[in-house]
């Protein structure tokens, strides 16, 4: 017989019993005797029968699969928080479907209502570049209100109740630049191609406040928001035209363009400036100096937004909602070690 298309119905008729009966013995029930379980187990074993799970899990109300949508696959971040979530729910025998919105709002509508129609039980995604400056987010209220769950990490907003997981972005860069002034650096530059972000604004506010404790006011000329593609040129005007101590880099862009503009500028990287930014270990390592960086624990996010979602799906009754805050890690590596005040 073709194990690919026995199922419950043929196994039923070829033993002569009924549909109940099989499905109580495959589901080891105690309503039947042991010597009629064992006989049609051991007959599925035989034929290598193998359960519909799609039709298990509609005939519980579940589809056992959860939705991730990230905005973008080049960043190393995304890809561990992916790697968090996908472990946690292979644990709890969930399944995942990703999808990417390519910071696209448009994307992302069409990924929420595809998965919403009985593909997945509920979401964990991060916002989209679009959406945040649109700040529309009509697709995850309608989303919620369907039963569906959605957990944020990363990209968040304040205009929807759902279960949160942050990094504390406003504390890592104000400790970030605190960092500097410890180091006696005095000119503290910030650069920053995405602060039309959440995170952006949080990082740009964490700086300012310890510039503020520490010197009693910003200069906003050191400030330097720019998108990707010219954000070097304007990087290599300030570093013409002042003599800066330190940069903060508030993503990976910033990052590289800051150390295309130093070395264009001839500044010496190992002893007169330092830096400080958002980039993945191996650009960090493999940049020269090696960059001092803000460990976000990107896989620590996707575990707790994994965890944070199942324990919704098991509990949906539970109307309370959790934020959770992850605290980086400032990994020091040759751009601040080797730095020499002067």
């Amino acid at each position: 017989m073709q194990s690919s298309k026995l199922n419950i119905s043929e196994i039923a008729k070829l033993l002569g019993v009924s549909k109940s009966t099989v499905s109580k013995a495959l589901n080891n029930s105690h309503e039947i005797s042991d010597s009629t379980k064992l006989r049609i187990q051991k007959f599925a074993a035989k034929n290598n029968y193998k359960p519909n799970k799609l039709a298990v899990n509609l005939k519980s109300g579940t589809t056992k699969t959860i939705g991730v949508i990230i905005p973008s696959i080049q960043n190393n971040f995304f890809a561990k928080v992916l790697k968090g979530i996908e472990f946690v729910a292979t644990e709890a025998d969930y399944n995942i479907i990703t999808t990417i919105s390519n910071e696209s709002y448009k994307k992302e509508v069409k990924s929420i209502e595809l998965l919403s129609s009985g593909v997945v039980d509920g979401f964990i995604l991060a916002i989209a570049e679009e959406t945040q400056i649109n700040q529309n987010f009509n697709h995850f209220i309608e989303t919620i209100q369907q039963n569906k769950p959605i957990v944020m990490f990363d990209r968040v907003t304040k205009d929807l109740i759902c279960d949160q997981v942050i990094v504390d972005d406003f504390k890592a860069a104000y400790q970030a630049t605190l960092h500097f002034v410890n180091l006696k650096c005095k000119t503290i530059a910030l650069v920053s191609t995405i602060d039309y972000l959440s995170v952006g604004k949080l990082r740009k506010d964490g700086y300012k406040k310890a510039l503020t404790e520490a010197f009693g006011k910003v200069d906003n000329d050191l400030i330097i928001v720019a998108n990707a593609n010219n954000i070097d040129v304007k990087i290599m005007h300030l570093l013409k035209h002042k003599k800066i101590d330190a940069i903060l880099a508030l993503d990976e862009d910033a990052v590289l363009a800051t150390y295309k503009a130093s070395k264009f500028n001839n500044y010496n990287l190992d002893h007169h400036m330092a830096i400080i930014g958002y980039a993945s270990e191996k650009i960090a390592e493999n940049l020269t100096p090696s960059l001092t960086t803000l460990n976000q624990h990107g896989e620590r996010i996707g575990r707790n937004s994994a965890h944070l979602l199942l324990d919704k799906l098991k509990n949906k009754a539970n109307i309370s909602f959790q934020k959770n805050l992850i605290v980086t890690t400032l990994v020091e590596r040759e751009s601040t070690k080797t730095y020499t005040f002067k």
